[in-house]
Parts: structure tokens; sequence; C-alpha cells
């Protein structure tokens, strides 16, 4: 088994010297003066979200990655509309791709993700409707967590499950699993998981609780409650996935977010920073402006959540703004119509400010 995840009193950098005894922090791969390397020299792992068709047909790309990364993340590969995608065909090809390369460059992996309300296909949905749910349930996460038993450090057991603004007493988001299996669904995904894999921690992943906005301070209590009544109930969840999708049109209150990842701490879980970027769409058109504007609130953000031991991972969702998904979501884009700057190197690969001192 592998040590016993960091509370209060288990520093990051024990976390990771324990680890490395048991072999789960390969020797390292990445470029010296990359951000794996920078994230190292302070005790976490720096990933990104890797997309597999882009690793295959950019070699600027796949060389990207192998510079600056130590951990990775399908982006889509391992969801269960990629693996699952007709009744008759179960296919890992493109996660086991990524995997392969993560290996070749001696990197690790998290898994993303079992459980999310999207990215289940059509034909699933009857199953899940019925009285077979749990058995559906436990067939995926046991084929997923499976297949890549071993292999990956970390699985979003759970993705995005609160909606405080769906109104449920409990701030459950309103989903297929929980019309299917009511909130015992969140318990089953962590234990099942357990039995699966052990030795991968069990995250639950969850959104837009970093900033002050009122509605985002109330996420962040009611996860805290949710998290409070996971413990007491001993489900195996050892993570709390913040996914750090910032928005440039909010401020940052750096005292509420370190008061909020102590009592996380506190509670004996770690904490992923999973999914980081920063949109750009309060900052001005010239390029050099937004990158100095994505680089200061992606920084205070980053010295707040390094300076807290249960941080183990940060994860940027795209090392490239080649890759970011903001330019495809409506209520991210730019009122300008210009692509986001979003992510530590720019479409044509170059560093940014986010990225240095």
């Amino acid at each position: 088994m592998p040590p016993r995840l960091p509370g209060p009193t288990l520093s990051r950098r024990e976390w990771i010297a324990g680890a490395a005894t048991l072999g789960a922090l390969p020797a390292l791969a990445y470029a010296p003066d990359g951000l794996a390397a920078a994230a190292g020299r302070i005790g976490i792992a720096y990933g990104s979200a890797a997309v597999h068709p882009m690793i295959e047909r950019d070699p600027d790309y796949a060389a990207a990655l192998a510079r600056e990364c130590g951990l990775l993340v399908c982006e889509n590969a391992t969801k269960m509309d990629a693996v699952l995608p007709r009744p008759d065909l179960v296919s890992y090809a493109a996660a086991d791709a990524t995997l392969a390369f993560a290996t070749r460059h001696r990197m690790r992996m998290r898994g993303h993700t079992l459980i999310w309300h999207e990215a289940i296909p059509a034909w699933v949905r009857p199953r899940i409707a019925g009285p077979g749910a749990e058995t559906f349930l436990r067939q995926w996460i046991t084929s997923a967590a499976g297949h890549f038993r071993g292999r990956f450090e970390s699985w979003d057991a759970v993705n995005e499950i609160v909606a405080p603004e769906e109104g449920r007493a409990d701030g459950l988001r309103r989903s297929p699993w929980l019309a299917a299996l009511g909130p015992r669904y969140v318990d089953l995904a962590f234990q099942m998981l357990a039995e699966v894999d052990p030795a991968a921690a069990g995250v639950w992943n969850e959104n837009d609780c970093e900033q002050a906005a009122p509605w985002m301070e109330a996420r962040r209590a009611l996860v805290l409650r949710t998290l409070e009544g996971l413990k007491r109930r001993g489900v195996p969840i050892r993570r709390l996935g913040l996914q750090g999708h910032l928005y440039s049109t909010f401020p940052l209150d750096q005292g509420k977010l370190r008061a909020f990842l102590r009592e996380v701490a506190g509670l004996g879980l770690a904490i992923e920073i999973t999914e980081l970027d920063v949109d750009d769409r309060a900052f001005p058109a010239d390029p050099q402006k937004r990158d100095q504007g994505v680089a200061d609130l992606g920084r205070r953000f980053l010295d707040t959540v390094l300076d807290e031991p249960a941080v183990l991972n940060v994860v940027t969702w795209n090392v490239t703004d080649r890759g970011t998904w903001l330019n495809a979501s409506p209520i991210r884009r730019r009122p300008d119509g210009l692509p986001q700057r979003a992510l530590p190197l720019d479409a044509q690969y170059r560093r940014k400010p986010l990225c240095r001192p």
C-alpha cells in the first residue's frame, strides 16, 4: 500500500519521499529549466492534460509535454464516452497510447474521470435509469480502474458533484447517477475504486471553489460540509481536486482560499490542483498585457496553494494555448473574438510570463 496521504502532520516532502521508495515517482526526464523541474524544487509535481491526437500529429506538442511535464492526465480519453462509444466496443487505445508516451518519458499519470454527469454515452443512459444502475457502475469502474491498475497514482472518482443552485438540501447536482442511486452513488464510486485499485488515491474533483464571489463562497462551505460527511461515513476519499479554472472577471481572496485549503487538509485529505488555466476576458487585447494579467492572477493563486503542505500536484488543462478549451466555451470566449492566452505556453510553444519567476 502507498504511504498515508498527507493530513496536517505529514509534509508534502515526506509524502514524496515515501512514494519514491515504492517506485511511484520515476527518475527525472523533463528539462532542467522546465516547469516540472521548477515544481520539483519546491516538492510538488507539475503536469498537464494531454490530447492524444496532438501527441501523435504534432511533434512540437509532444516535445513540449516531454520538456515541461512530470505528470499527465488524459483530457478526454479515459472518460466514459471515449471508452464506451457503443455497446459492442470498449476502447482504451488512446489512453493506452498516452500512458505509453508518459512511460517513455518517465512521467506519472492520474485518471480523469470515473463518474461525471457529462460524457455518458446515449446507450448507457437507459442502463443507469433502471434497476441495473449499481451493476453497471461496478462494471464500469472495474473495467476502467482495473485496466490501469497500478499505473495511475490517482483517479477522479467523482467529478463536479455539487450544484447548490439546483436547490437540493444536500447541494448535490441532479444527475443521472443521483436519479438512479441517490446520494450513495458518491460513496459507491470511492468504495469500488478502492476495491479495484487500492493504490490509486480516490479524488473528488470539483470546480468553482477558488475565488471571491459569493456563489463560490457558498460552494466552498458546501464542499467542506460534504467532505465532513464522507469522512464521517468512512468513505475512502483521499484527495480533493480543485480544478482551478480561474476567472479574470472575479477577484481572488488569498486569505479565504488559504483558510479553505487548511480546512480541507484538517480533514486528513491531500489536495491536487487538477485543471488550472486563467481566462483572459477582462484583460486588454494586447498580447503582452494579457500575458501579464494571466501571470499576475496565476501567480497569486499559486503563491497561496503552494504554501500549503497538503497540495501535491498542479496540473494545467493543457500546456499550450493551442489546446485550450476556453475558446470553445460560449461563456468563456473573449468578447473581441481573440483566442485566449490562458496557459503556460503560447500557440507556438513559447514560454510565457506565467512560467517565469
